[in-house]
Parts: C-alpha cells; structure tokens; sequence
C-alpha cells in the first residue's frame, strides 16, 4: 500500500443499483465510502437497461393499443414519429438519473470517484490518479452484452442494449439474436413501432427459463405483432448486410443487426487476483452465501457475482453485502451477525405483452424435486370477468405447492413453492406469490383473503383456491415431469 494512499471505510466498485445500494447501506451506517465509477452514476438500468427499454415498449404498447381500436368501437389513424419516440427514452433516462446524480450523493457524503478502478494491493484501489485502501471493499461492476464467437460477428457492424437507445432512425428491417427477455421484449417493440423484425434463437423455443405455456403465448403473440421466428436454428456465421447463415444452411438477411444473447460480467480489468478475489465460469466472481469472495473483507454482488441478473436483486444484494462487511463477527444475522442471501423468491418479469411474471421453482423443477406431491393449479384468463372487461383473455395464472410431507401432508398445510403469471399486469400480479413465500405463509390464507371485484389479483385467489378444491370449474393436479 502506498503511504499516500486515501483511508475510507469502504470502497465500492461500480455505481449501478448494487453499488449505490451498498453506498447508501454504509453511509446510513456512519461509514466512510469512495463509490468508484467509470462513468456515469445508475448503471446500466438507467442508462442501458430497464428505464429505456420499459419507455420504448410503453410507446411501442400505446401504438398497439391505437391500431387495435376496432375490438373497442373506435377507429385511430396511427402515425409512428421514431425520432420522437427515442427523444421521449433520452428525456425518461435524464429525468431518472436526476435520482442517482453526483450532487445527490455529495450531499449523502458519499465521495464519487469518477475513474476506472483496480486492484493493486489485497485492499487498495487504484482509480485515476488516486489511490484508495479501505479494510473493506464491495465489488459491484455488473456484467457487459455478451458477444458470441460466431464467425464474422466481430466483423460486423451491430447493436447491443447499450447502443440500440441512442438509435434516431427506424431500423427497416431488425434481426434480433437471442430470443430471452431482452430479445423479446425489444423485438416486439420495434415491430409494432414499424420495423419488419425477424428474430433467431438456437433453442427450440423462446424464453426458455419460463414455462412452456408462457413461451408459447409470447411466440403468439409476437408472432400477431409481425415478428418472424427462427427457432432451433444455430447461427453459424455472421456477413455484412448483416447476412446470417444459419445451421441447416438458410440465411436471414436485414438492416440492422441487435445481439441480445445475455450479458457477461465486467471483471477482467479489475485485476482482481492481486486481491485474491476468485472468479468462476465466465468471469462471475466466486461468492459465499453471505456474499463474501475469497479474499478477507471482499464481497461481491449484483451482476458480477449473481446468475440472476436483475437490478432489484442487484440493489437488495448490494445492501446486504455492504452490511455483512461491517456485522458483528461470531454473531447470528439476527443480533447484528452476517445474514445470508435467499434466492428462493426472487421474481423476474419479461416485459413483453403479455408480461411474463416468475416466482420460485416451474412446475418441471417441482416434480423433480419433490415428485407428484407437488401439486399445480391453473387459471386461464378466459375465465377472468377482468380479463373478459379489456379483451385481454391470452393469459394465465399456475401456482405450485407442496406440502411438508409424511404426518403433515394435509392440503390445508400447503405452502407456494413456484408461480407463474402471464397476462397484461403480471408483474404486479406477481408480488403476490413472492410474499407468500418469503414470508413463509401457507397457501390458504391468499385462498381466504378477500380481493376486490373486477380485479385482475382475484386470478391469483381463484387459483391458489384450486388447490384446496374445485373453483371456476377446475381444481388441481400433481405435478408432471417435463413433456
């Protein structure tokens, strides 16, 4: 360590939700904290990530919406002002980061250190011109667009979720690789915005991480919006236009080429194993269950260290790995000690229409690990007097439970282990289920609360109440293996 080298309590690497959450977490705390970026304050949720992309498929959705006036007793003669619609994304974006600015974390005596940082010693950082120690440090440098080595990509000209917003003219024709949340999400956006969309995934179906029924209404439903599926086609080569060859031989040609395959963490400049700081498969920093690395004092969150790469898991890990590092050693999380981080009822959300809302296991992930005693209901929309109201009936609700087994298997004692929600509010839906299991709470007592009536929420009632019995003319059924 240099004998000029500034003290703080802790050092954050990367200003991201995670990064400003562990700030925030110490700073509360009375500590001391150099919060290093690169650039700017937000990451890439604000900048590259949820806030652009939620404000292009809200104008994407409003122009649906116009064009499909007919089934509501109006007509629209709809007009798409691309350049105004990206205006609106840049003006959501600066009116966001307002929330993350330099001048709102000086005034919470967090000192931003607008600089590149890396390791130079166990527990000094060198960014910039400075030089920071601190006996604690939380990594939270979050994960880059992944580039695939195919052939010629790297030769051609494309797009990423961070380049794809500052776009001020309309694709004609956009070829999306990858067809999980990102691809999707963007690609059905751009179609109803205008553009002729074509999108290639390797895999035999698109969302590949939800359950099958919700992949299936999404493929439908981008499939009405005019975006061509190519599925179970690897690409095995990239030219200009862009041109890509696919493996039984065909090509799908366009105009513009977005490449949304998964993101890949941002840890190999950090010279992290002068610190001694581990890192696994592709680069993703090694991590205990208290979000502790391998070297002392060092933990990890956020996209960097997690697989589930989402900005609330990234902030509530961020928090938590800041606490950790300053517990009480010796002592449970309760009494000041380090807690651990549950990843049981972490939802997700694809942002497509209809949303793709997840919480805890699939049904496939539940009967194999717990068999036919894991038991499933499903709600179609269809039966939903809600749904029935707004001409939205595509969707559903699956709820899976298991109860504790042996003396203690009555259906009384059932508690939810996974759900699924498709429809048009399903994120909000959601929250539901992640409360029930976070909380422990059994089944029931969302089967006994009372929801208001037309409510998309009594989907959520009517379903978990099938596993109790026979509700809206359906109960329930154990669980299946994967067909």
């Amino acid at each position: 360590m240099s004998d000029r080298a500034e003290p703080y309590d802790l050092i954050v690497l990367g200003a991201g939700a995670t990064g400003l959450g562990a700030a925030a977490t110490a700073r509360t705390a009375g500590r001391s904290v150099a919060l290093v970026e690169p650039s700017r304050p937000g990451g890439d949720c604000t900048h590259y990530g949820c806030v652009p992309s939620k404000t292009l498929i809200e104008s994407a959705r409003r122009v649906a919406a116009a064009r499909d006036g007919t089934r509501y007793g109006f007509d629209a003669d709809v007009h798409v002002d691309f350049p105004a619609v990206m205006r609106r994304v840049a003006a959501v974006v600066a009116e966001i980061e307002k929330d993350e600015s330099p001048a709102l974390l000086q005034r919470q005596g967090i000192d931003l250190v607008v600089a590149t940082g890396r390791f130079v010693a166990a527990h000094t950082v060198r960014a910039g011109e400075r030089e920071l120690t601190a006996q604690r440090i939380v990594v939270a440098v979050g994960a880059a667009p992944t580039v695939p080595p195919i052939p010629g990509l790297d030769q051609v000209e494309h797009l990423t979720n961070e380049t794809v917003f500052a776009l001020t003219e309309q694709p004609r024709h956009l070829v999306v690789l990858g067809g999980g949340p990102i691809g999707c999400e963007l690609a059905q956006a751009f179609a109803r915005l205008g553009s002729e969309v074509t999108l290639v995934e390797g895999g035999d179906r698109i969302l590949p991480r939800d359950e099958p029924e919700a992949s299936r209404l999404v493929a439908a439903a981008l499939t009405r919006d005019g975006v061509t599926l190519q599925l179970g086609q690897a690409v095995t080569g990239v030219e200009d236009g862009p041109k890509l060859t696919l493996a039984d031989g065909s090509t799908v040609t366009g105009s513009t080429l977005l490449v949304a395959v998964g993101r890949t963490p941002r840890t190999s400049d950090l010279d992290l194993a002068i610190a001694g700081v581990g890192t696994g498969a592709g680069g993703r920093i090694v991590v205990d269950q208290h979000l502790a690395t391998t070297a002392e004092g060092a933990y990890a969150a956020g996209d960097c260290a997690s697989p589930l790469q989402f900005t609330h898991v990234g902030y509530d890990q961020g928090r938590l790995a800041a606490g950790n590092a300053f517990a009480k050693p010796g002592r449970p999380g309760v009494f000041g000690g380090r807690k651990s981080w549950d990843a049981s009822a972490i939802p997700w959300v694809t942002f497509t229409d209809p949303e793709v809302a997840h919480v805890g296991l699939t049904e496939a992930e539940a009967y194999q690990q717990y068999g036919e005693r894991a038991r499933v209901s499903y709600l179609l929309d269809s039966t939903s007097d809600r749904a029935r109201c707004a001409g939205e009936t595509r969707g559903f609700v699956k709820v899976v439970a298991v109860t504790p087994g042996g003396l203690l298997s009555a259906r009384a004692l059932q508690k939810i282990i996974g759900m699924t929600v498709v429809g048009p509010v399903a994120g909000e839906l959601i929250t539901q289920g992640v409360l029930a299991m976070s909380s422990g709470m059994l089944a029931g007592r969302i089967a006994q609360s009372v929801h208001a009536y037309p409510t998309w929420s009594t989907s959520v009632r009517i379903a978990v109440a099938q596993l109790f019995g026979e509700f809206a003319g359906r109960g329930s059924r154990p669980a299946r293996p994967p067909s």
